[in-house]
Order: structure tokens, then sequence, then C-alpha cells
């Protein structure tokens, strides 16, 4: 889900959404609901992840920034359960399973 910016059009971005056929649903204009969401994950992200990491490092290089958000992010998809109205306890991969058991 994402805003309507360019960097989300161009085939770079959704090239690789279509060969996986993943959807792309674009967040509602006026609806801070949904923006709202996103702007929770990314500061999710921000708090968990990268305040941390760099922290964690006297001279943050790209590598390990980059394996820092690769193992904060399947720690956040597969282990970490979320309790918000879509996920309701159970993990985002628990919730894509589901998805497309019944998808």
């Amino acid at each position: 889900m994402t805003d309507n910016g360019s960097v989300f059009g161009n085939t770079d971005f959704t090239g690789p959404l279509e060969r996986l056929g993943a959807a792309h649903p674009l967040i509602h204009a006026g609806r801070p609901q949904t923006n709202g969401s996103v702007e929770r994950v990314q500061h999710t992200i921000l708090e968990e992840c990268w305040k941390p990491a760099f922290a964690h490092y006297l001279v943050p290089r790209c590598t390990g920034l980059r394996r820092e958000l690769e193992r904060y992010l399947a720690c956040y998809n597969t282990d970490r359960a979320h309790t918000g109205r879509w996920n309701q306890g159970r993990t985002p991969t628990e919730v894509i399973g589901l998805a497309k058991c019944y998808g």
C-alpha cells in the first residue's frame, strides 16, 4: 500500500509486483486512517530498527544497516505479533498464509 508518488508508478517498482502477482493498493486521499497505517509502520521501523542500529555502529555503513534491516524485517514479519485490527495478534506471515488459503 503506497501513496500516489511518482516513485511507486515507475517500472522498477511495479514490474516486480506484477511478476509476483502482488496487488498494489493506493492509500485514499483525505483518509488519514489509511495513511496512518503506513505512517505507523514507518515509525515502528524507525524506533525498533534504525535508532538502535545507528546507536550500535560507531560509523554506520550501508552493509551493516542493510543486515540490521533484513534481520528486523524477518522478525517483524514472522515472529512479532501485531495487535492492529487487520492482524489481531497474528504475524504478517500468518495473515498472508491465511489469505493464500482463502484467496
